[in-house]
């Protein structure tokens, strides 16, 4: 059987509507990452960063014409008039027996945060209606799925009543497990919603339940304590004028049947049915938003596509240096990946899409909200023997004692998932030396690795790069060789009020006169300073640049606003820079700003590792003190500006950066001038 080896993977473009608007600048890093969760339902990832920022989508596609792959409706079994996180609704799921493993889940329709909370739109869950649509008609769209599978993305009308078969009587209720103010209007509840009816005390003393039991009329309660709501039936109630019509219009042993607008439109052949905000793709036209969440924020969505593939959506945003999505832009998207039908659910805050028991989209603040219900992916396959196994690993680039995280699934011959316990799954590599805690992995050494993942002589290879650091540099020394061309540094030269700076000002351009070939300095604003230098310097000063010296490539990024990516196409200055046929690369980063976000620091670090194989990389910045870091190859390098040089040490505290360069060899020193 062919194995497949899942990981992280730089991919060309995934194609995205441009009204996103991300592709229109430099693509930084991108990819693309695929994982089956079981036969015929697979969920995706696909990571842009480009210079308008983090686009972090995840997608899992569902075949609908699997026979074991079934739809189902999630809420807090305790009653979802109390929210629930997602997580714990999966969890809590997966405690029942033979209801099928949880393959994914998604936060699904708007809810009120009241106490209690209630869902703004309609809960169906085996046939069986939970909550009425929204009252205001063409606003809230709802998705469907009747018995046979087929899904329906409509907007849907919220009447409800009840029909008295015994008397050939109708009674319009307002809502089923919304509550109503005061108990003033009349409302069905399960025990899905409440455990007990609310019951009358000294304030609603004149409440009336209704009590229906396989939609048979077993008690009419009036001005009584709370009671039970029976499992297989519900209860009407209502206070005042309507509990005086609740009283009056039913007796004891009347048949009743609810009509709904399923019952109404979808003849009683609903399974599921979950409310949610626009229709944005009806027939594979885009469909006006009827309900707007301004902004580009986190997006929840779900859809249809031509062949029968249900197709989970959710983007992250409102997040630091995050895009986000607009309605537009997600259903541009959907209708790209090839959806005909699609709907938004509740985003912002709510957003989450659970897979296999993992958070995968970022959450807003880094926690979940509670919410009122979530639509899950279930595979009710019987199980087989052990036939496959899959891996992947959330980063392949990495340093020494840094932390590693491995996701496995094993299948059985229909590709059904199987929950082998991850104690049982063996790991090992080779190249590198580690240690395995279950499925963390965390390197003792530095090189090219494979992770062996293997359970029952089946087994997947994973490539890892690990990169070690260290302080101490061979190529630091005290005293420079003769040969060859000395370039020094220095950083920000910047006055403050002590009165010997003229004299030390005048003591390092003799220095540098007597000791360098060129200087460069890192955003010097001190321009006393460099018109009396004779010496050929360069001010990396404001955007990016670059310029040749004696064959050795100066490289000058800007970070000021906590970033490369913020300079309009200075990565791709960046990349084509290194490549080139020169030997030697410093490249100088002229703010003391670090780079912010994480992923773009990882690919820059990544960059320069994949560079210097070849080549010397040198990268020089603004720091506090003289520090030097070596990682693998990479020599990262921090000058301090001279106001925040020590002053303890008048003799000692004030150096320069000063390399040697002799072809390829070269060396560097912290340059004291009162040596």
């Amino acid at each position: 059987m062919n194995k497949k080896l899942i990981s992280f993977m730089l991919a060309g473009f995934f194609l995205l509507s441009s009204s996103t608007n991300i592709f229109a600048s430099s693509v930084i890093r991108e990819s693309q990452r695929e994982m089956m969760l079981s036969k015929g339902v697979t969920y995706k990832n696909v990571y842009s960063f480009t210079e308008n920022g983090i686009q972090n989508i995840n997608l899992v596609y569902v075949d609908l014409n699997n026979p074991d792959i079934k739809l189902d409706l999630l809420f807090n079994k305790d009653g979802f008039s109390k929210t629930q996180r997602v997580s714990d609704m999966v969890k809590n799921d997966s405690l029942s027996e033979d209801n099928g493993d949880i393959l994914a889940a998604i936060n699904a329709d708007f809810f009120s945060m009241s106490k209690p909370a209630f869902s703004l739109g309609p809960m169906v869950k085996n046939s069986k209606v939970l909550s009425n649509p929204h009252y205001q008609i063409n606003k809230y769209s709802s998705f469907l799925v009747d018995n046979d599978k087929n899904i329906f993305f409509s907007y849907l009308k919220p009447d409800v009543s009840i029909t008295d078969i015994t008397k050939n009587t109708n009674l319009p209720i307002a809502a089923i497990n919304k509550p109503s103010k005061d108990y003033a209007n009349i409302v069905m509840y399960t025990s899905e919603y409440f455990k007990n009816s609310p019951g009358a005390n000294d304030t609603y003393y004149d409440l009336c339940e209704v009590v229906v039991v396989d939609d048979v009329v077993t008690d009419i309660r009036y001005g009584q304590p709370s009671v039970q709501i029976p499992p297989n039936g519900y209860i009407l109630l209502s206070a005042g004028n309507n509990g005086l019509t609740l009283r009056d219009f039913f007796s004891i042993g009347d048949e009743l049947k609810l009509n709904s607008t399923f019952s109404l439109d979808y003849s009683d052949n609903i399974d599921l049915a979950v409310g949610g905000g626009s229709l944005i793709l009806k027939d594979g036209e885009l469909f006006a938003p009827t309900q707007r969440v301004s902004g580009n924020s986190q997006r929840s969505a779900v859809g249809l596509t031509y062949n029968n593939e249900l197709v989970l959506f959710t983007t992250d945003g409102r997040l630091s240096n995050v895009i986000g999505m607009k309605e537009e832009d997600v259903a541009n998207y959907m209708k790209n990946l090839g959806c005909k039908d699609a709907m938004l659910f509740d985003g912002g805050g709510s957003t989450e899409l659970i897979v296999n028991d993992t958070i995968v989209n970022t959450l807003v603040k880094g926690a979940e909200r509670k919410i009122v219900d979530s639509l899950a992916v279930k595979s009710t396959a019987q199980k087989d023997e052990f036939d496959s196994i899959e891996a992947f690993i959330d980063k392949d680039f990495g340093y020494v004692d840094e932390k590693f995280k491995l996701t496995v699934n094993t299948f059985d011959s229909d590709f059904d998932p199987l929950n082998i316990p991850i104690e049982s799954i063996n790991f090992s590599v080779s190249g590198i030396d580690g240690t395995f805690n279950k499925n963390i992995f965390t390197p003792s050494s530095a090189g090219e690795g494979i992770i062996h993942v293997e359970y029952e002589n089946e087994d997947v290879s994973i490539p890892i790069t690990v990169v070690e650091k260290s302080n101490t540099d061979p190529h630091l020394v005290n005293e420079l060789g003769q040969e060859g061309i000395n370039i020094a540094f220095l950083s920000d030269m910047n006055k403050t009020s002590i009165l010997l700076d003229n004299l030390i000002h005048i003591a390092y351009r003799k220095d540098i006169q007597k000791n360098s070939d060129n200087l460069f300095l890192l955003s010097n604003s001190n321009v006393g300073f460099e018109e009396k230098l004779d010496k050929p310097h360069y001010n990396f000063n404001g955007s990016y640049s670059s310029q040749v010296i004696d064959e050795n490539l100066i490289i000058n990024l800007n970070s000021s606003n906590g970033g490369f990516f913020k300079s309009k196409g200075q990565w791709d200055f960046f990349r084509n820079s290194l490549d080139t046929t020169l030997d030697n690369i410093f490249i100088v980063l002229n703010s003391k700003e670090s780079l912010k976000v994480k992923d773009e620091a990882y690919e820059f670090k990544r960059t320069l590792h994949e560079a210097s194989k070849d080549k010397n990389i040198y990268v020089i910045y603004r720091g506090n003190n003289f520090t030097q870091t070596l990682e693998d190859e990479v020599r990262f390098i921090s000058i301090p500006d001279y106001k925040d040089v020590y002053r303890n040490d008048l003799l000692n505290d004030y150096k320069y950066l000063l390399i040697n360069i002799n072809g390829k060899d070269i060396t560097y020193t912290y340059r004291n001038i009162f040596n």
